[in-house]
């Protein structure tokens, strides 16, 4: 399915469409996106995002995870050489490969023979000096993708667990947090929660609560600069 909004609409979308193919109450929808990891920036994040929708109520469960253990990646070759580790560090043929860029006559996907694969190369570069290479993020074909959606389905079956104490909905979870956590040694707010918000996604039924415990040290911007 071509996404047309962001990867939570596209999981949505997915999981309606299971309802409406399928004819069933429950529908599940998955969507990942690869970017820059939230810590420090400049590491290859993989984002997988599931979602179940209750075609009879109407609303939707998400679950989200998040993994630098991606070997999302992109070179452009001019050897057999160079072919070959990027080969090793992508960890080809495990996980399948991309050659070449849409608009070039010798694209193809889901590459996982490496004799097929060095034969075009050596082929290629015969007779150009440079051949695109990257990954096959495609979930059927890459194995270190399924674990993060694994993590995923993990998260959503807790979420199914916590139901709602006004309607008994499945999905209250937490949908937010108040930053504010008193310091235990100088008494000041810190970045971490002092509350969590529960929301029910069927009726929106919220319940706040508050920790209770005081923030390490260590976590204090004003001890710990």
């Amino acid at each position: 399915m071509e996404r047309r909004g962001s990867a939570h609409d596209t999981a949505l979308e997915k999981a309606r469409l299971a309802c409406s193919l399928g004819g069933a109450r429950y529908g599940l929808g998955s969507e990942g996106s690869f970017g820059r990891d939230p810590h420090l920036g400049w590491m290859p994040w993989d984002y997988e995002i599931l979602c179940l929708w209750d075609d009879h109520l109407q609303y939707p469960i998400f679950a989200v995870a998040g993994s630098g253990a991606t070997n999302y990646a992109q070179a452009e070759v001019d050897n057999l050489q160079a072919a070959d580790a990027f080969m090793q560090r992508v960890r080809f043929p495990e996980h399948a490969l991309i050659l070449g860029r849409p608009a070039e006559p010798w694209f193809r996907k889901g590459i996982r023979d490496p004799d097929w694969l060095r034969e075009q190369l050596q082929w290629l570069l015969a007779r150009q000096p440079k051949v695109w290479l990257e990954t096959d993020m495609r979930a059927h074909l890459n194995p270190l993708r399924q674990g993060v959606i694994r993590e995923a389905a993990e998260q959503l079956a807790k979420h199914l667990k916590s139901c709602c104490p006004s309607c008994q909905a499945p999905g209250f979870v937490v949908v937010r947090s108040e930053p504010g956590l008193l310091c235990s040694s100088c008494g000041l707010s810190t970045p971490l929660a002092t509350a969590h918000i529960r929301e029910c996604p069927a009726c929106r039924h919220q319940e706040r609560s508050t920790v209770t415990r005081l923030a390490n040290p260590g976590d204090c911007e004003h001890c710990n600069p």
